[in-house]
């Protein structure tokens, strides 16, 4: 599982969430999420805004 820090995530309905970590698949798919609350490890921070409405997944 792969994990990424985002500063802004928009999911496919819309909702738009802050500060939040997201986990993918080994294919880089979108699984879940969680609000970053402190640093955690094999995370890696990306910032900026990942849009889930087009695609849910990684390019």
């Amino acid at each position: 599982m792969m994990q990424k820090a985002y500063h802004t995530l928009i999911l496919p309905d819309g909702t738009t969430h802050h500060l939040v970590v997201v986990c993918f698949d080994e294919k880089g798919r979108y699984q879940s999420f969680h609000p970053l609350q402190d640093e955690e490890p094999f995370v890696e921070w990306v910032g900026g805004t990942l849009d889930l409405k087009d695609s849910q997944t990684l390019q």
